[in-house]
């Protein structure tokens, strides 16, 4: 397995989750998204939920196929099931997994309300300084809101499992600040980091946090809010710009 630039160890460890089994509720063929963009260059990485499913399928609930697919799947790496991919295969997987912002390919808008945080910070999903993960890497139909309703026994083991792997590739991957889509990613995330809140305040309807973890001798900053920015929230494109300076500016205070 060659994934670019990435250690043989990392990509081992990539792969193992890859070669994981599906979820009852996993959208059928997908793969799980390890991470959205280029994980190995970033600075910052946004947290959410999971992944869509509409990363893998369209309304009618087809698959997405040709220019329009955002992720390998089964069928596209001609794979009979996730445990039997090959090194050769998973290393295609995780390319096309580094490549999902770059100029030309559909990627989904919900990235658009997370780019313009970002941009008062200095980095871009585009330019390949900021990346994006998961609590957890399975794509669900149901969505998780419904997963979480109709199966919660399935959705708490799949965060169960799945929030292990998170908490390795922030430990892993030498990000500088964590920034996490609503209160659920937060919580999760300073739990898992043992971090302390340092910093609060609130712009509309969105009350914001910034935390303080460490990882062996790395400093990393965590910051999150209450409300998932696709949600109503009061702010606007110009707020969540100005959301972006004021975690900005708390995480220099308290550097």
């Amino acid at each position: 397995m060659n994934a670019g630039d990435i250690p043989a160890d990392v990509a081992k460890g990539l792969g193992a989750r890859l070669r994981k089994a599906p979820s009852r509720s996993s959208v059928p063929g997908s793969l799980p998204v390890l991470f959205f963009g280029e994980l190995p260059a970033a600075s910052i990485a946004t947290v959410g939920l999971n992944p869509s499913k509409q990363e893998y399928i369209d309304p009618l609930g087809r698959q997405l196929e040709g220019p329009r697919r955002r992720f390998e799947t089964l069928e596209s790496l001609e794979a009979a099931s996730r445990e039997s991919i090959t090194d050769h295969q998973i290393d295609r997987a995780i390319r096309t997994m580094r490549s999902y912002f770059r100029p030309g390919k559909p990627v989904y808008s919900w990235f658009s309300h997370l780019d313009r945080v970002l941009k008062p910070l200095g980095v871009s999903y585009s330019a390949g300084s900021a990346a994006h993960l998961d609590l957890v890497q399975e794509a669900t139909n149901p969505t998780w809101s419904e997963l979480s309703k109709q199966q919660p026994l399935e959705a708490r083991d799949l965060l169960r499992s799945d929030l292990p792997f998170l908490q390795w590739e922030i430990e892993t991957f030498p990000l500088k600040l964590v920034i996490c889509n609503g209160t659920t990613a937060f919580d999760n995330v300073v739990r898992l980091l043992e971090g302390n809140v340092i910093k609060s305040g609130k712009l509309e309807r969105v009350t914001w946090w910034v935390a303080k973890a460490s990882i062996g001798s790395r400093g990393l900053d965590i910051a999150g809010w209450n409300i998932p920015l696709a949600r109503p929230t009061g702010l606007g494109l110009t707020g969540e710009v100005e959301l972006g300076e004021l975690i900005g500016q708390a995480v220099s205070r308290t550097g």
